[in-house]
């Protein structure tokens, strides 16, 4: 099943009028089965039509783990202070992390999506910069196990697929790893949605997408058999490589002198974005790669700046896959 990513914020709707009925238009005119939703508010749902809203990618917090191991006085700190807590995460209690993803449940089961995206990864705004973790990848699975737990705690038919980046977390970098994290989950009907940028940009090495596909392709085939659990792929292409051996040191202190929250969250966004492309996979080694995994959803998860871009994105994707 080929589908697209969007959310039912204006910034995207607006590329088709609002109207879901131009979104069926588009996915019929690119072959595309439906589409991977994330979810803003209520706006636009009441006319989303069902038929072609197949997954939701649940909300996500780069930041939580301090949040959720209780260290209030360290989270006010990285959010100037009880209201900055209060209103990233919704309360002030760790509780609130368990409630925002038991809502994002309860939306999956009214929608009738058939899988659910959950990122498994954590990030300080600072560690975004500097790359100096004081967290590892088994602190966040370990914590996102319990939180999972807590969250998701009946089963029901939709998959919940756990997708990789490139931060401390699930990287696929370690397939022992990952399979005590799946063991860990109690959600039965349980997965993996591979994003193939994220995994590229584990290797900064890389310069070309024909570069990247082979990464990738070696990558899998080091899984083994934890290749069976991907359910999904998010195909995309980043090659940030020059930028990520870059020092950012300078661009953290503007970070810290910008005392307004909207402000601060813009400039970290814009230096994520230039980490995480969200282009097309140009290269025709991609279909090697769905080939490889033989997933259920083949997600286009693009970023365009409007409809045209947006078309010439899926296009592009769609011919290197050798879907026209």
């Amino acid at each position: 099943m080929y589908l697209m990513n969007i959310s039912n914020c204006s910034g995207d709707l607006d590329k088709f009028q609002g109207d879901w009925k131009n979104v069926e238009q588009f996915l019929k005119k690119h072959q595309l089965d439906g589409v991977e939703l994330i979810c803003y508010q209520d706006d636009y749902l009441d006319t989303l039509p069902r038929s072609i809203l197949k997954g939701l990618h649940l909300k996500y917090f780069p930041t939580w783990l301090e949040f959720y191991k209780n260290d209030l006085k360290k989270t006010c700190d990285m959010f100037g202070g009880i209201e900055g807590v209060r209103q990233y995460y919704g309360g002030t209690h760790p509780d609130a992390l368990v409630d925002a993803f038991r809502h994002e449940y309860q939306t999956a089961l009214e929608f009738g999506v058939e899988y659910m995206v959950y990122h498994v990864s954590h990030v300080t705004t600072e560690h975004s910069f500097t790359g100096a973790f004081d967290y590892t990848d088994d602190d966040v699975l370990a914590a996102t196990v319990d939180l999972v737990n807590k969250s998701f705690d009946t089963n029901s038919d939709i998959m919940l697929l756990f997708e990789n980046l490139w931060w401390p977390g699930l990287t696929l970098l370690d397939k022992d790893k990952a399979k005590r994290f799946l063991d860990g989950i109690n959600y039965e009907n349980k997965g993996i949605m591979l994003d193939l940028s994220h995994l590229m940009i584990t290797n900064p090495k890389l310069k070309t997408s024909g570069e990247a596909a082979e990464y990738i392709l070696e990558c899998i085939e080091n899984m083994g058999d934890l290749k069976d659990w991907i359910k999904g792929i998010h195909v995309n292409l980043s090659l940030p490589g020059e930028y990520m051996i870059q020092d950012h040191s300078s661009q953290y202190e503007v970070i810290l002198e910008t005392t307004d929250q909207v402000e601060k969250y813009i400039k970290t966004i814009n230096h994520i974005k230039k980490i995480d492309w969200h282009v097309p996979f140009d290269h025709p080694l991609v279909k090697n790669i769905i080939d490889a995994i033989d997933p259920h959803y083949v997600v286009f998860e693009l970023l365009s700046k409007n409809r045209d871009q947006l078309e010439d994105y899926i296009s592009i994707q769609n011919k290197a896959i050798g879907r026209v």
